[in-house]
């Protein structure tokens, strides 16, 4: 066995298809094929069951990915050990946030973290929490942030902070008068949506349903891929529409009387960071986490009396 053939296998089973993975690999697929059939006949056991379509993982083949996954994380994390024991932070260090945070939430220190560490390059892309924990797996990234409680296999968890819901309101609206609202007052016709699986939807999904309302029972709603698209729906169209506290911070001081709270218990997500348990959280990560956190508001930062909305994310 050879470094090389490890990281083809992980190719192979991270595209399920030898063409592609060669592709991406920049090899010949009979190339491809050689170098896991060497494999598997080194270990004397099928990893890939080729009879299906897409490829799967034989029983073997999913011990053997795992431990493959591990022996590569390893090695390439020996890059970053010269500068982890030169006690520097350099080098560049690759992040997931979730869309309904990440516009709202790395404004807040990304400019403080250049400044203070110059060396460092930081790679933001906002990511779903299936595919930030996905990428994390396959070593594609190196930190993610995310709304939890999560449950995903080989996942380590830092809870960062916590973060009310708010009710964005229009002007139109009846209960745009009220400085706090109660949950059973709402009407679910006029609530606008995020995209059906995204977690912060799961979790308003279940505010929904504490106030006994059914919105697959609604004649009409309108899905939206950001809450920017939903404010801006509310602001002209009407309707109401759930935020997250820190897409508060950002609303034109014209439409601040749209904010409005949420009679106890407030809907509260928590904010973790996710890391891989194989490698551990890296030096890079660790300052990275460290500033953002200098950044958020020390309220945010208390843990709530209420648990948290789950995600409903079980991966």
């Amino acid at each position: 066995m050879n470094f090389n053939q490890l990281r083809y296998f992980i190719e192979l089973v991270r595209h399920k298809s030898f063409t592609e993975s060669a592709k991406v690999l920049d090899i010949t697929q009979p190339a491809l094929s050689l170098q896991i059939q060497k494999l598997e006949e080194e270990y004397d056991f099928t990893l890939i069951d080729r009879t299906k379509k897409p490829l799967s993982l034989t029983e073997e083949g999913e011990i053997f990915y795992e431990k493959a996954l591990q022996i590569v994380q390893l090695v390439d994390d020996l890059d970053q050990l010269s500068l982890d024991m030169e006690n520097k932070v350099e080098g560049t260090l690759r992040v997931g946030i979730i869309p309904t945070l990440s516009p709202y939430l790395a404004p807040l220190f990304i400019d403080r973290l250049k400044e203070k560490y110059p060396g460092l390059k930081i790679n933001i892309v906002e990511l779903k929490t299936e595919d930030i924990m996905s990428q994390l797996t396959h070593n594609e990234i190196d930190l993610g942030i995310i709304s939890t409680p999560v449950k995903a296999k080989n996942i380590g968890f830092i809870p960062l902070f916590y973060e009310r819901f708010y009710l964005y309101i229009s002007e139109k609206h009846p209960l745009y008068v009220a400085d706090e609202i109660d949950l059973k007052d709402l009407n679910m016709d006029e609530l606008w949506y995020l995209h059906e699986g995204n977690c912060f939807q799961n979790q308003v999904n279940s505010v929904c349903q504490m106030s006994n309302q059914d919105k697959d029972e609604l004649p009409f709603n309108y899905m939206s891929n950001s809450i920017e698209s939903l404010k801006r729906i509310v602001e002209n169209q009407g309707g109401l529409t759930f935020i997250p506290e820190l897409a508060t911070s950002n609303i034109p001081a014209e439409y601040e009387s749209m904010i409005k709270d949420i009679a106890s218990p407030i809907p509260t997500r928590e904010i973790s960071a996710a890391y891989l348990k194989t490698t551990g959280l890296k030096k890079t990560a660790q300052v990275f986490l460290d500033v953002m956190s200098d950044n958020i508001p020390a309220r945010m930062k208390e843990k709530p009396a209420h648990l948290p909305l789950d995600t409903k994310i079980r991966l």
